[in-house]
């Protein structure tokens, strides 16, 4: 799997999630369906309301993908879910994706009225969306920003 050098995915996730992420209780996103990413593709984090925010970065180590038993036997403990609620999300799935996360960076949150000046009329992401080079280069630079 390929993904064009300019394209950056945000992740969207309820600031539960987000913050399980970036404190390394989940270092496995869980995916009924696989996404056009690949191995060293980073990810920029933005947390839902009430946070409205890109919260920090990830990088995606490997992709396990099987059945979701195998997923969860592989990966389980690092989904940040219990095993009732993976078996609720997988129900009737034949496949299922685990996205390893590695250099997992929490930073300065940037707002949504951040990300409209580098991206005019940003609209928060249903799951993934691509941005370009230099628009990762602008989220990192405020991410890091003292």
């Amino acid at each position: 799997m390929r993904v064009a050098r300019c394209q950056k995915p945000v992740k969207q996730s309820s600031p539960f999630v987000a913050e399980a992420i970036l404190s390394g209780e989940k270092t496995i996103e869980l995916r009924r369906r696989i996404p056009l990413i690949g191995i060293g593709t980073r990810l920029w984090i933005y947390a839902t309301k009430p946070v409205g925010a890109v919260v920090g970065s990830a990088t995606v180590k490997r992709i396990i993908r099987g059945l979701p038993e195998e997923v969860w036997a592989k990966g389980g403990d690092q989904a940040g879910i219990d095993r009732e609620s993976f078996d609720i999300y997988f129900d009737g799935a034949v496949e299922a994706i685990g996205l390893v996360l590695e250099d997992i960076r929490p930073g300065r949150p940037i707002s949504i009225e951040k990300l409209r000046l580098i991206r005019t009329g940003f609209h928060p992401p249903q799951v993934i969306l691509r941005i370009s080079d230099s628009e990762a280069s602008s989220l990192l630079q405020l991410l890091n920003a003292a």
